[in-house]
């Protein structure tokens, strides 16, 4: 009994010279103003041909206010100085004036099929809202890193993440509705930015 008892005290001891490092990043990725905002910019959509599994595409809006809540949460995981945020928080602002940009995770049931960043891709990207229709200037596919996967939790172990970027609108996408269209032979996945998501279901499992 007592070599238990100082068997404990020791290892209360070195706990109490240890300090506490979390797991997850602080704050969560499910967590603050980020995360808020992101999941009321997100949307998906699923392709079926019958009974069969073709495609989905989940997508996240990134307009200014989401910009810079991304911009403020990589500077509390990373540590930036106030400098640092300051300088990213420019190149966002100005990217956002250039032009509109999605974040957009593509699973496809044949691989082959996901090369929206192909010169010839099998698909067509387009946002429309009122009379306009914005056809995809530019699409890159991203690295899935820690970071993206932190920022982006709804991002699935066999999707394709592309940067989708757009020219801008006659008015800013902010504040009305309008639908990303992805389409193709196979079919046409609409993500309707018009309707509120259920975000606690689309978040909690990427593979819906």
């Amino acid at each position: 009994m007592r070599l238990r008892s100082l068997a404990a005290a020791a290892l209360a001891l070195a706990l109490a010279g240890c300090p506490f490092h979390p797991r997850q990043p602080v704050p969560g990725p499910r967590e603050g103003e980020w995360s808020d905002l992101r999941a009321a910019a997100t949307r998906r959509a699923t392709l079926y041909d019958g009974l069969e599994h073709r495609a989905t595409a989940t997508a996240t809006h990134l307009g200014l206010a989401e910009r810079e809540a991304r911009a403020r949460r990589l500077a509390a995981w990373l540590g930036w100085t106030a400098a640092e945020l300051d300088a990213r928080l420019a190149t966002e602002r100005a990217e956002a004036a250039a032009g509109e940009e999605f974040l957009l995770a593509l699973y496809t049931a044949n691989g082959k099929q996901n090369d929206l960043d192909a010169p010839r891709s099998i698909w067509r990207v387009a946002v429309r809202a009122d009379e306009d229709e914005l056809l995809a200037s530019k699409v890159e596919v991203l690295d899935v890193d820690a970071t993206l996967i932190g920022l982006f939790p709804y991002v699935g172990t066999f999707d394709v993440v592309y940067r989708v970027r757009f020219p801008s609108a006659k008015a800013p996408l902010e504040g009305r509705p309008y639908v990303l269209a992805i389409t193709s032979a196979l079919g046409r996945m609409d993500l309707d930015f018009g309707v509120m998501p259920e975000p606690s279901r689309l978040e909690s499992d990427p593979d819906l």
